[in-house]
Protein backbone atom coordinates (compact mmCIF):
# COMPACT_ATOMS: atom_id res chain seq x y z
CA UNK A 1 0.00 0.00 0.00
CA UNK A 2 1.45 3.22 -0.83
CA UNK A 3 0.84 6.24 1.27
CA UNK A 4 -0.25 8.78 -1.25
CA UNK A 5 0.84 12.44 -0.27
CA UNK A 6 -3.31 14.10 -1.52
CA UNK A 7 -4.78 11.37 0.72
CA UNK A 8 -3.18 12.34 3.99
CA UNK A 9 -4.12 14.80 6.49
CA UNK A 10 -2.60 15.64 9.51
CA UNK A 11 -3.87 14.19 13.24
CA UNK A 12 -3.07 15.30 16.59
CA UNK A 13 -2.19 13.79 19.43
CA UNK A 14 -1.66 13.76 23.17
CA UNK A 15 -1.04 11.42 25.86
CA UNK A 16 -3.00 10.86 28.85
CA UNK A 17 -1.77 12.22 31.89
CA UNK A 18 -2.75 11.63 35.14
CA UNK A 19 -3.06 14.68 37.54
CA UNK A 20 -4.21 15.14 40.88
CA UNK A 21 -5.99 17.67 43.29
CA UNK A 22 -4.94 19.86 45.81
CA UNK A 23 -7.53 17.57 48.23
CA UNK A 24 -5.93 14.16 47.03
CA UNK A 25 -8.39 13.14 44.19
CA UNK A 26 -7.02 11.58 41.09
CA UNK A 27 -8.21 11.98 37.72
CA UNK A 28 -6.97 11.85 33.86
CA UNK A 29 -6.37 14.91 31.37
CA UNK A 30 -4.77 15.36 28.34
CA UNK A 31 -0.68 16.36 28.02
CA UNK A 32 0.12 19.62 26.81
CA UNK A 33 2.18 17.96 24.42
CA UNK A 34 1.08 17.59 20.85
CA UNK A 35 2.38 14.94 18.39
CA UNK A 36 1.27 15.70 14.82
CA UNK A 37 1.18 12.58 12.54
CA UNK A 38 0.42 13.15 8.90
CA UNK A 39 -1.12 9.31 7.76
CA UNK A 40 -3.76 8.08 5.69
CA UNK A 41 -7.09 8.11 8.01
CA UNK A 42 -9.71 5.29 7.07
CA UNK A 43 -13.04 3.22 8.05
CA UNK A 44 -11.95 -0.05 9.85
CA UNK A 45 -12.83 -2.63 8.16
CA UNK A 46 -12.16 -6.64 7.26
CA UNK A 47 -12.90 -10.07 8.89
CA UNK A 48 -10.34 -9.95 11.36
CA UNK A 49 -11.37 -6.89 12.45
CA UNK A 50 -15.34 -7.58 12.52
CA UNK A 51 -13.87 -10.87 14.71
CA UNK A 52 -11.62 -8.76 16.69
CA UNK A 53 -14.08 -5.77 17.87
CA UNK A 54 -17.63 -6.57 16.83
CA UNK A 55 -20.30 -4.30 16.82
CA UNK A 56 -17.43 -1.44 17.97
CA UNK A 57 -15.88 -1.41 14.38
CA UNK A 58 -18.62 0.67 13.25
CA UNK A 59 -17.06 3.67 15.86
CA UNK A 60 -13.80 2.45 14.42
CA UNK A 61 -11.00 4.55 11.89
CA UNK A 62 -7.31 3.25 10.58
CA UNK A 63 -4.26 5.41 10.25
CA UNK A 64 -1.69 4.29 8.07
CA UNK A 65 1.32 6.36 8.77
CA UNK A 66 5.32 6.66 8.17
CA UNK A 67 6.33 7.04 11.73
CA UNK A 68 4.37 6.90 15.16
CA UNK A 69 6.75 8.44 17.18
CA UNK A 70 5.36 10.07 20.33
CA UNK A 71 2.26 8.21 20.12
CA UNK A 72 1.28 5.55 22.49
CA UNK A 73 -2.14 3.28 23.78
CA UNK A 74 -5.09 5.32 25.21
CA UNK A 75 -3.67 8.49 24.04
CA UNK A 76 -6.72 11.20 22.34
CA UNK A 77 -7.07 11.89 19.15
CA UNK A 78 -8.11 15.52 17.54
CA UNK A 79 -9.10 13.68 13.81
CA UNK A 80 -12.80 15.87 13.01
CA UNK A 81 -12.03 18.59 15.58
CA UNK A 82 -10.24 21.36 16.25
CA UNK A 83 -6.68 20.79 17.67
CA UNK A 84 -7.51 23.07 19.96
CA UNK A 85 -10.31 21.40 21.57
CA UNK A 86 -10.54 20.68 24.72
CA UNK A 87 -11.66 17.05 24.20
CA UNK A 88 -10.67 14.73 21.57
CA UNK A 89 -13.07 13.04 19.54
CA UNK A 90 -10.77 9.64 19.07
CA UNK A 91 -8.31 7.83 21.14
CA UNK A 92 -5.97 5.00 20.49
CA UNK A 93 -6.85 1.42 20.71
CA UNK A 94 -3.58 0.29 19.40
CA UNK A 95 -0.04 1.14 17.74
CA UNK A 96 0.77 -1.38 15.04
CA UNK A 97 4.81 -1.20 13.76
CA UNK A 98 3.60 -3.07 10.69
CA UNK A 99 5.78 -2.28 7.05
CA UNK A 100 3.60 1.31 7.21
CA UNK A 101 2.93 1.54 11.09
CA UNK A 102 -1.02 1.30 12.00
CA UNK A 103 -3.08 3.24 14.16
CA UNK A 104 -6.63 1.96 15.54
CA UNK A 105 -8.85 4.43 16.50
CA UNK A 106 -11.84 4.44 18.11
CA UNK A 107 -14.42 7.08 18.89
CA UNK A 108 -14.87 8.56 22.31
CA UNK A 109 -18.37 8.35 23.29
CA UNK A 110 -19.57 11.62 25.36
Amino acid sequence: MRLLKRDQRVVVFRNRVETKDPDGTTFETWSDTVVDVRGNVQPAGGRVMAEQYGERLSYMLMMYTESAAGVAESAGAWVYVPADATEPDYKVVAVRPWRHTVIELEKVRP
